[in-house]
């Protein structure tokens, strides 16, 4: 019998919250045999994307999750009536077992994780659409204090999100060292939840 594979999920509040860059990080820290990046829009044309050199284009999320060690990374772009279908067929092209890291919101309708960290980088009445169902999957939320969260209270960050998922995590941080030990401590609870 195959092994089961084994899910983290990566997802944000917004554009630019830095999903990719804990994608990335996740990948290396637990040598993550695959990635998978899922893109979702209403006009977004149907594809599975596999080529090498679309996937490696400087830049990218993709680019980013290959650098980062992923041994086979594929995008998902579907409008939502397809992004099931497309995610299954696209789940059955990585090898049996392993760890594989999704990236984006959209994937979590259709994908149960094993472990899903959430990033919120504006309050909750900025949350792109699919945002809300994905922090309502979260285990872990990385609420950044930069910028557009800068000046919001804790605690009523923290109200929201326990009244959105009561039990997850909450790690706060407001600069770049403390974006990095955020990470360092993501690292520990993803391998705690897959171990």
């Amino acid at each position: 019998m195959p092994r089961r594979r084994k899910i983290i999920s990566v997802g944000a509040s917004s554009k630019k919250a830095g999903k990719s860059k804990v994608a990335a990080h996740l990948v290396r820290s637990l040598k993550a045999g695959g990635a998978l990046k899922v893109s979702s829009g209403a006009h977004a044309p149907s594809s599975i994307v596999t080529d090498p050199e679309t996937l490696a284009r400087p830049g990218t999320d993709t680019a980013a999750l290959l650098q980062a060690g992923a041994g086979k990374v594929i995008w998902v772009n579907a409008p939502p009536s397809r992004l099931a279908i497309e995610l299954e067929r696209a789940l059955g092209m990585f090898p049996p077992g392993g760890t594989l890291v999704i990236e984006g919101n959209s994937a979590l309708a259709h994908v149960d994780a094993d472990f899903s960290v959430f990033l919120m980088s504006v309050p909750f009445e900025q949350f792109k659409p699919s945002a809300e169902q994905a922090l309502g999957k979260a285990d872990l939320v990385l609420a950044d204090l930069r910028w557009s969260l800068k000046g919001e209270r804790k605690d009523s960050i923290g109200a929201g999100i326990a009244e959105r998922i009561p039990g997850a995590q909450v790690i706060y941080y407001s600069d770049e060292p403390g974006f990095a030990s955020a990470l360092e401590r993501t690292t520990s609870m993803a391998r705690r939840a897959l171990a």
